[in-house]
């Protein structure tokens, strides 16, 4: 199997792994479903990253959004008091404007397909991570560390504000 077909394929599997999680996240009822609908639909787009050979973005796709904001969703989902007895509903979905959105997109993507110009052969760029962590951990290693002590600083505000003091007479309910 050439280079070019597994590159295609797997373009073809993380963009329908994108498309799937996006419609769980737009259409399912439970909350802890849509965040692993949101997971996958980002972890898709990482896929997606690395098979255009931008693999920089595909690992700050993993590390910022996929461990960081659906970590911090599920946190959310799982500290809420009685979050199972809401009854979440998307109470401005329109079905109408929703088509009329979907056919415009459909027709603005169409029409580029159409007319714009696709190279008949595939275009490699060179990998960034190498330079990006030499100036990383060369001319910006101060700034660099100073966010890694802030967001350090955030994770553990984040866990002292988590765990709060339970009164012993609400442990029993």
């Amino acid at each position: 199997m050439s280079w070019e077909l597994l590159r295609a394929i797997l373009f073809y599997l993380f963009a329908a792994g994108a498309l799937a999680g996006g419609i769980v996240v737009a259409f399912h009822r439970n909350l802890t479903y849509s965040v692993v609908g949101l997971m996958t639909a980002l972890l898709s787009v990482a896929g997606l990253f690395g098979v255009a050979n931008a693999d920089f973005l595909a690992v700050v796709q993993l590390i910022v959004y996929v461990g960081g904001v659906v970590v911090l969703f599920l946190f959310a989902v799982y500290l809420t008091k009685k979050i199972s007895d809401l009854n979440l509903t998307n109470l401005s979905f329109n079905h109408f404007w929703a088509a009329v959105g979907v056919i415009l997109v459909v027709i603005t993507i169409g029409y580029g397909i159409l007319k714009g110009e696709i190279p008949s052969h595939p275009v490699y760029t060179q990998s960034t991570v190498t330079g990006l962590g030499n100036a990383f951990l060369t001319r910006y290693l101060l700034p660099f560390e100073v966010i890694s002590i802030v967001l350090l600083l955030v994770l553990v505000g984040a866990v002292l504000i988590a765990k709060r003091e339970v009164d012993p007479k609400e442990r029993k309910k």
